[in-house]
């Protein structure tokens, strides 16, 4: 029975040596595994902080967006009650304008009434003071 014990020992021990350098045969494998590992979860964590603070970016300018849209709705509103009120002046000009070449040159038919009140008046005065 002492046998036994010393021979499972022997078997025990030489089953954990050949553990022992089966695992460490390969250690510069293991070693190189582990700083490609190490180095990965580095670009891991570099790339979500990138993401994060690219999707608080992203939020930021779908605000922007949303609010600069809502300003061009308003100057849209804006540009087309300009455009009525330039209709307006435009034809005010062209009215003005009308007018202004009207009042520029002299008008004959005017210029006949005029002439025949100014014939009635002389006359009225002559009538008057004698």
């Amino acid at each position: 029975m002492v046998w036994y014990v010393i021979l499972a020992s022997l078997w025990g021990v030489g089953l954990w040596y050949v553990i022992f350098y089966r695992q460490y045969q390969h250690k510069d494998v293991v070693a190189e595994l582990r700083k490609h590992l190490k180095w990965a979860n580095e670009q891991l964590t570099y790339l979500q902080e990138e993401m994060e603070e690219l999707h608080a970016q992203n939020v930021y300018l779908r605000e922007q967006a949303a609010s600069l849209l809502e300003k061009n709705d308003e100057l849209s509103d804006v540009v087309a009650e300009l455009g009525k009120y330039y209709v307006h002046i435009k034809k005010a000009s062209e009215k003005t304008a009308e007018l202004s070449k009207y009042l520029n040159g002299p008008d004959s038919e005017l210029e006949e009434r005029l002439g025949s009140l100014s014939e009635q008046e002389k006359n009225q005065m002559k009538k008057s003071f004698f």
